[in-house]
């Protein structure tokens, strides 16, 4: 297809192979969750990430998470019995402003979730208690995220619980205290050098969730970690902008596009 060739040159080659597959796979399937696997349904992120930071093309950089994304979350909304898995996609939907499915992720009451990786049960609870508002909900999950806090879990798992406390405190100089000992945890933690010891995406989701819910004079006390996995620039950028993301690189089946966006029209029709 060569569209990216002028702008991407190598890289153009690694987008083209995926458009060319997915095309493929769709056509096959006539399913865009269908086209999903581990060896050609996710778009290439990884290889696309150090041009594009090194560039400080900041809406690009927001749409390229925003591409990865949605197809992760679509992943995440078609697959078991329960979102509690997608804590992470969560926040990378916060990040680039991915409302829409933000709102699809997020459950509206806790879940009895057994067998799910540690962290996630309390951070999806106060998630939840905190973006629907719901006291009931944080009075179930506050005494049971300051336990796991003073727990044993690695740090980024507690800094990750203890920043949603202070956030629920509304202490934004706690807060940036935490968000700084997530990035340092993640760095001695089991993720992929190419891409979260890069660009830590789930943390800038965190700070965007303050964003969210403090006032702005609460929010502009939260200070930004000193860290090479938050980008300063990208989240100032992020907050001063008013931000439409867009797929970083469209498909030309338009029914490919439309699911990524709004992937509910497969939600609607998974036996399809």
């Amino acid at each position: 297809m060569g569209q990216y060739k002028n702008e991407w040159g190598e890289i153009s080659q690694i987008i083209d192979e995926h458009v060319n597959l997915m095309m493929g796979r769709y056509l096959e399937t006539g399913c865009v969750f269908k086209c999903i696997s581990a060896h050609i349904g996710f778009f290439p992120y990884a290889q696309c990430l150090g041009k594009v930071l090194m560039d400080k093309d900041w809406n690009r950089l927001n749409n390229l998470i925003y591409q990865e994304n949605c197809f992760r979350s679509l992943c995440s909304l078609m697959c078991g019995d329960t979102h509690y898995w997608a804590f992470l996609e969560m926040l990378e939907a916060l990040a680039v402003g991915n409302m829409k499915t933000l709102d699809l992720l997020v459950p509206q009451k806790t879940e009895p979730v057994n067998h799910i990786f540690p962290v996630y049960r309390p951070a999806t609870d106060l998630l939840i208690g905190l973006w629907r508002k719901d006291n009931s909900v944080l009075d179930y999950a506050v005494p049971r995220a300051k336990k796991f806090v003073c727990g044993k879990r690695p740090q980024w798992e507690r800094a990750t619980i203890a920043y949603l406390l202070a956030m629920y405190d509304k202490n934004p100089k706690e807060a940036g205290v935490q968000l700084g000992l997530l990035c340092k945890g993640v760095m001695r933690a089991d993720f992929d050098v190419d891409t979260d010891k890069t660009l830590f995406v789930p943390a800038h989701g965190l700070y965007q969730l303050a964003a969210c819910l403090w006032d702005k004079e609460l929010f502009q006390q939260l200070p930004m970690p000193d860290h090479k996995i938050f980008s300063k620039e990208y989240a100032v950028w992020r907050n001063t902008q008013k931000v439409h993301p867009e797929l970083f690189a469209k498909y030309p089946e338009t029914m490919i596009n439309n699911v990524l966006v709004n992937p509910e029209i497969e939600m609607l029709e998974p036996n399809k």
